[in-house]
């Protein structure tokens, strides 16, 4: 039977789609499972729901983004509140996306019967890319050419006192009264030092968010695909 999984996730308060991956792993389940107990009694149908609300809060943290710009775009103080929200946001939506990293290693550490700790289990550690291509080269291989993507991401997670300066320092690079546009960004830039945010003009690459997200959801989405590959292949049809 499906369990429609999906819908106890973000997507089900939103009119985000939800990805065509998810809805294709419920099929697999539902020809393997007769009942919902048997169904959430396989490890796989709980991870598969875990992958999956965890890709919905990514996506629930870039509308948050958008409809900040779009809901204060007429106030007297709009730019101010856009500026704000966007960045206590952009925080949560880094915060969700190494927790979809983070489960989508945990998965296929459990798997693959990785031999790993539970706090190993993440892409941010070498020896599970080593398990990885040592236990199973042809999934290692499928999931390589997402590395760099990966060590992206998770760098801007661990640097975000870095990289999302507080709105004073935007102000003071681009001008108080500078398009709302300027104060929306965040510092893109490895080189970006929490101790040399007052040093002007800064030397560093700035991005908006939202661009951010344009351009990691589709690796985002690669690697959803895959993981629902692999719990596919791990459910038995009945």
């Amino acid at each position: 039977m499906k369990t429609y999984f999906y819908e106890r996730t973000a997507y089900k308060l939103s009119d985000q789609p939800v990805p065509s991956c998810f809805m294709q792993l419920d099929e697999q389940i539902d020809r393997a499972f007769a009942s919902f107990e048997e169904a959430y009694g396989h490890r796989s149908v709980v991870m598969a729901e875990s992958i999956c609300a965890r890709m919905a809060d990514l996506e629930m943290y870039a509308f948050l983004i958008e409809d900040a710009r779009k809901r204060h775009s007429v106030d007297p103080r709009g730019d101010e509140k856009a500026t704000i929200l966007t960045r206590s946001f952009f925080v949560g939506y880094l915060g969700a996306g190494r927790a979809l990293l983070d489960i989508c290693a945990a998965t296929l550490t459990v798997l693959y019967a990785l031999p790993l700790g539970a706090s190993e289990s993440t892409f941010a550690n070498g020896d599970f890319w080593h398990q990885l291509v040592s236990t199973v080269p042809n999934v290692h291989r499928r999931y390589h050419p997402l590395r760099l993507f990966i060590t992206e991401f998770l760098r801007w997670s661990l640097e975000t006192a870095h990289r999302i300066a507080p709105l004073v320092v935007a102000q003071r690079q681009f001008g108080k009264f500078a398009p709302r546009d300027q104060h929306l960004q965040v510092l893109d830039d490895p080189q970006a030092a929490l101790g040399h945010l007052t040093d002007l003009p800064l030397p560093y690459r700035w991005s908006d968010p939202l661009r951010l997200h344009d351009r990691w959801k589709p690796q985002f989405m690669i690697l959803c695909e895959k993981v629902c590959v692999d719990l596919e292949k791990s459910i038995s049809p009945r």
